[in-house]
């Protein structure tokens, strides 16, 4: 009978097996290289600072069948991974459920915590989400979608792709901006909008700052990538209208990892804009790709997305808990 034991009692590299594995996927299910993340999540476990559990066949023999890990920063949790071995998943998908008992066991006690999020892309929402109803998570659909880029652009995107200046506003590379702008950004852009009920990073400046460098400097994301960010700046005060930010998550694939306008610049056309920028640097790197994820009922950017020619590759549920709610 399996048994769960304490991650901080293991090292990196006994993982390794499930890492490799775990990467093959992310690179089949999403075109997404996941060695990064992996790198990362071995030294943390080396470092004995990540939280979370391990499934073994028995406890002597320490041979792990699957892994999950968790954080917890301020008031709120978040589940960070979970991977089963191929070989040892069933159709109940026992071994996820006893993991998340576990993680979720150990949030819902801590002192303090009142929140719990959990993205978990490459797992279908078939495949989770009666689990994470039944332990009282709101689920909110979202979709992957990718673009070729191999193939000529659209007519939308050749529209707006060549455009520097917007109407009252002008477009220019993502070096013109600093992190404290763009966090004020991110927290008014998504003022009520689905998106901060997912994440609570959205809904405040310290939030957005950390979003912002978790962006730029761990590799959950991608590595950001610069040269095909960009940002909408007022002509007269120079104000941060809008912004969108990309990474690199495979040699040649790029991921839209944020896209945003302020309310008063929404519906315009703008975001349209600053998406055909950046698409039109992936293509000038040469880029196969370029993927991004959307809240499906956030029906204005899902069709501008399609009309933009990208094709959904897989879909996936963010969720969330909050005691009392």
């Amino acid at each position: 009978m399996a048994e769960v034991l304490d991650l901080r009692q293991f090292h990196g590299s006994q993982l390794d097996p499930l890492l490799t594995a775990e990467t093959a996927e992310w690179s089949r299910v999403l075109d997404w290289d996941y060695r990064p993340s992996a790198d990362l999540i071995r030294q943390y476990v080396d470092a004995r600072i990540l939280p979370g559990y391990v499934l073994v066949e028995r406890a002597q023999s320490r041979t792990p069948l699957g892994y999950g890990f968790f954080i917890h920063e301020n008031r709120k949790g978040m589940i960070g991974n979970l991977f089963i071995d191929p070989g040892q998943r069933d159709a109940d998908r026992s071994h996820e459920r006893t993991l998340l008992d576990h993680m979720l066991a150990t949030l819902s006690h801590t002192p303090g915590l009142d929140r719990i999020e959990a993205q978990l892309m490459p797992f279908s929402p078939a495949a989770l989400a009666p689990y994470f109803e039944g332990q009282g998570f709101q689920a909110f659909r979202r979709v992957f979608l990718e673009l070729g880029l191999g193939a000529p652009a659209s007519e939308a995107e050749r529209e707006a792709a060549p455009v520097t200046h917007f109407r009252s506003l002008r477009i220019e590379p993502w070096g013109g901006a600093s992190y404290e702008e763009a966090a004020r950004l991110i927290q008014h852009a998504y003022d009520e909008h689905v998106d901060s009920l997912i994440n609570d990073q959205y809904r405040s400046f310290s939030g957005a700052m950390r979003f912002m460098h978790n962006i730029a400097h761990y590799p959950g994301c991608g590595a950001f990538d610069p040269s095909a960010s960009f940002i909408a700046r007022t002509s007269d005060r120079g104000l941060l209208a809008g912004m969108v930010l990309a990474s690199r998550v495979k040699p040649d694939v790029a991921h839209v990892t944020q896209i945003c306008v302020l309310p008063e610049f929404q519906r315009a056309g703008l975001g349209r804009a600053l998406l055909a920028r950046c698409l039109a640097a992936a293509r000038g790197q040469r880029l196969r790709a370029a993927t991004l994820t959307v809240t499906s009922n956030n029906a204005p950017a899902l069709a501008l997305y399609r009309r933009l020619g990208f094709v959904l590759l897989s879909d996936f549920d963010a969720y969330v808990w909050e005691r009392g709610g």
